[in-house]
């Protein structure tokens, strides 16, 4: 899997390839951005990975 670094190297290079010039919020964006994505492919991995919820019917009460 692709570090967050790289990834963020990766669209900074490829924007200056096609003529952008990235100022400092162009780039918090970026940064951003690939955090967000990050942190939701992890929690989608953490949900997929955890047991199915099974309810168990509570014992009556004496």
């Amino acid at each position: 899997m692709l570090d967050r670094q790289a990834i963020e190297l990766t669209l900074i290079s490829a924007a200056q390839q096609q003529g952008f010039t990235l100022n400092g919020k162009d780039m918090l964006d970026i940064r951003t951005s690939v955090a967000a994505s990050l942190a939701a492919k992890d929690r989608h991995r953490q949900r997929m990975n955890t047991p199915a919820y099974q309810w168990k019917k509570p014992e009556p009460r004496r």
